[in-house]
């Protein structure tokens, strides 16, 4: 009896969490099986950059360059009375004074879909930069999951 407790509450809170990637520009990390449903390099709950340090492999950019983010929802939280959303932002220091650059409304997708948003990188000086993704799920159990995306600006 206690072992189908343990499941019944394994399964819950894998239903209740949701999980974001950053595909294009690659977040931080690794994608370790971001083509399966709750990959755990998708699952990261610590702001603003999911807990990862910054990295050494920068995508090389221009100010006021377009940009096309491509996230994935990796899994499905979507709600119908309260649906959340992802948000993206850019700046020079991780969590604070970021500028959100957009916001794509969470939709009934299912889990592995992809969002994507084009947007402009701002006119900054040439620099180590951050581009950071939220997803947004309102959920009061599992509100945010991060990733970043470390940038420089030539």
């Amino acid at each position: 009896m206690f072992t189908l407790k343990v499941a019944l509450f394994v399964g819950i809170v894998a239903v209740c969490a949701a999980h974001m990637c950053m595909l294009s520009p690659a977040q931080r990390g690794s994608l370790v099986g971001f083509n399966k449903v709750g990959a755990a390099d998708c699952y990261l709950k610590t702001g603003p950059c999911g807990g990862r340090p910054k990295s050494e492999n920068y995508v090389t950019l221009k100010a006021m360059q377009n940009l096309t983010v491509v996230l994935q929802k990796n899994l499905d939280h979507y709600s119908t009375t309260d649906p959340g959303q992802f948000t993206i932002s850019f700046g020079a220091t991780e969590g604070s004074g970021m500028k959100m650059l957009g916001m794509i409304p969470d939709t009934s997708e299912q889990s592995l879909s992809l969002y994507a948003m084009n947007v402009t990188i701002p006119s900054v000086s040439s620099g180590q930069y951050v581009l950071q993704s939220v997803y947004i799920t309102n959920n009061p159990k599992t509100l945010l999951f991060y990733e970043c995306a470390d940038i420089m600006i030539m």
